[in-house]
């Protein structure tokens, strides 16, 4: 069984929410998880963590989570969709941020013929306190259906960098092209896997690279479906797959687990965001499969 089916099987404390939205315990976090006609999905209320979508037309999820995925708290999820606020990479202490590992708020749930739709909230607390003393209010708004979109907004006085770090589900790392990048990146492994054609990725090696200047949508094409992705008020994209030899290094991923997925996330890094009082600001992207075989 894999860890998506065990969380969707699971009934451990289970308590309903809404006719589609039920809230159980896995593992030491409590998971929201959504079954409808339309998708199913979970979020981790640590860290307003998407853990995977699946539209209800897929065979198989869109969003990837590891079959070794820790569930503690205090610990990175690895897979789905973590948020990394309010610095991005080890820019502060800890890396990518306190947000992923910090406990939100359900604030609302609501849902139609179009799907459902969450808002979470992160605020300062005791738990944040230790990391960051700036005030700050942080909210997710997720739409689950036959597309997910999710909008991160903050507010604060200060300057952050983020991103929605989203962990994609592919069936075979040696046939998937990423397009619609742009030929401006800034490259963080040393051997760098150079583009065939300007503007698309293939993979064959460790990738580790920051897109600027990226215009959409972006695609992921595996040979079995092709994946849109759509950002708003992002500035960045990062790709990122660890292949073999650092996957097997990681106790969260199993040593294949390179092959099935694909990191293209959404970013503020080279522009970071520009907090003000009493000023929203927001990024986010909608994600849609287009094609499927």
């Amino acid at each position: 069984m894999s860890i998506v089916q065990a969380i969707l099987a699971s009934k451990k404390e289970a308590k309903s929410i809404s006719p589609s939205v039920y809230r159980i315990q896995f593992g030491d976090l409590p998971i929201l998880v959504i079954k409808s006609s339309i998708c199913s999905a979970a979020i981790s209320l640590q860290g307003a963590q998407l853990l995977f979508w699946q539209p209800s037309d897929q065979d198989q999820s869109v969003i990837w989570l590891s079959n070794s995925a820790q569930f503690q708290r205090g610990k990175a999820i690895r897979g789905g969709i973590p948020i990394c606020w309010p610095w991005f990479a080890n820019l502060g202490e800890p890396a990518h941020g306190f947000a992923r590992t910090a406990m939100w708020q359900l604030d609302s749930v609501s849902e139609n013929e179009d799907g459902v739709d969450l808002l979470l909230s992160l605020t300062n607390s005791l738990e944040t306190d230790p990391f960051f003393t700036e005030k700050f209010t942080l909210t997710l708004a997720l739409h689950l259906g036959e597309s997910c979109k999710l909008t991160l907004t903050s507010e604060g006085d200060f300057d952050a960098t983020s991103a929605l770090h989203t962990y994609f589900d592919v069936d075979n790392i040696d046939d998937v092209v990423v397009s619609g990048l742009s030929d401006d990146y800034f490259d963080k492994v040393d051997k760098e896997n150079r583009p065939k054609i300007k503007g698309e990725m293939q993979f064959d090696q460790e990738v580790d690279r920051i897109y600027a200047n990226v215009e959409n949508p972006i695609t992921i094409n595996d040979k079995k479906r092709v994946i849109q992705v759509t950002n708003e008020n992002a500035t960045d994209i990062i790709v990122w797959n660890p292949w073999g030899d650092k996957s097997i290094s990681m106790k969260d991923m199993d040593d294949d687990g390179y092959r099935s997925m694909v990191c293209v996330e959404t970013g503020r890094i080279n522009r970071p965001l520009k907090l003000a009082p009493s000023v929203k600001t927001s990024y986010g992207v909608n994600i849609t499969v287009i094609k499927s075989s």
